[in-house]
């Protein structure tokens, strides 16, 4: 946990708020902010939801990473169970539904000394006194969940690896991603086409990714619930 001056976290919340509010399309409040996080190598995070009264949208601020001998990828599974996989770079943010998709990072961080430093920050739609957020209607022109989708995806050339001109390190190669014929699944489906249908399968998808669970460090959502008392706002 890396602390940030309460004068400069207060800007954060002000000017993210501002952009969850726009994403949602709805009034927001915040509820709480997690952060900064610093990850090592071998983490990974079990797939789970977030608590449903707090965190109804939600967002990751890549603040900074290093030392990556390969992509750390976000894991947020849609309304379908399909699994997206979003690669981020620093001053990247991902936004999702916390309490209603499952997210993770199931991949073990690969890297000598690898790190990723995130801000995690979380809000509820502004709704009166008394009553819950998650029973009430989505607001006029919602867009509907990608339940049924037309078409296939499927692995496709995007282009080569290069060799750095300057290190001479790198290993140039052919670069295959996936390509839907259905545009409203977006650019993040994993290659690997996973669809969860029970928790066995989320079990499988725990084990297949551990390439090195020698060195990794589980982080559960239970032990996320213990350390938010210290570094929440």
């Amino acid at each position: 946990f890396l602390q940030v001056p309460w004068k400069l976290k207060e800007l954060y919340q002000e000017r993210l708020r501002d952009l969850v509010q726009a994403w949602a399309g709805v009034p927001v409040e915040q509820t709480v902010m997690y952060g900064l996080r610093q990850y090592t190598s071998g983490a990974r995070l079990l797939t789970h939801v977030d608590h449903h009264q707090t965190h109804a949208v939600s967002l990751i601020v890549n603040v900074a990473q290093g030392n990556l001998s390969q992509p750390w990828p976000v894991e947020v599974q849609d309304h379908a169970d399909r699994l997206h996989e979003v690669i981020m770079e620093p001053g990247d943010i991902v936004y999702y539904e916390s309490a209603k998709c499952l997210h993770a990072r199931n991949r073990p961080m690969m890297g000598k000394d690898a790190y990723y430093v995130n801000l995690f920050t979380h809000y509820k739609p502004i709704v009166q006194e008394g009553e819950a957020w998650w029973m009430q209607s989505n607001p006029p022109n919602t867009p509907e969940p990608v339940l049924e989708t037309q078409g296939e995806c499927r692995l496709t050339p995007m282009g080569t690896t290069e060799v750095d001109s300057t290190t001479r390190k790198g290993q140039l190669g052919l670069v295959s991603g996936i390509k839907c014929d259905d545009d409203r699944l977006g650019p993040h489906i994993s290659p690997s086409l996973f669809q969860a249908s029970s928790a066995d399968d989320l079990i499988h998808w725990w084990e297949t990714t551990g390439q090195d669970q020698s060195t990794a460090t589980t982080t559960t959502p239970e032990s996320e619930s213990e350390s938010a008392a210290s570094d929440e706002l």
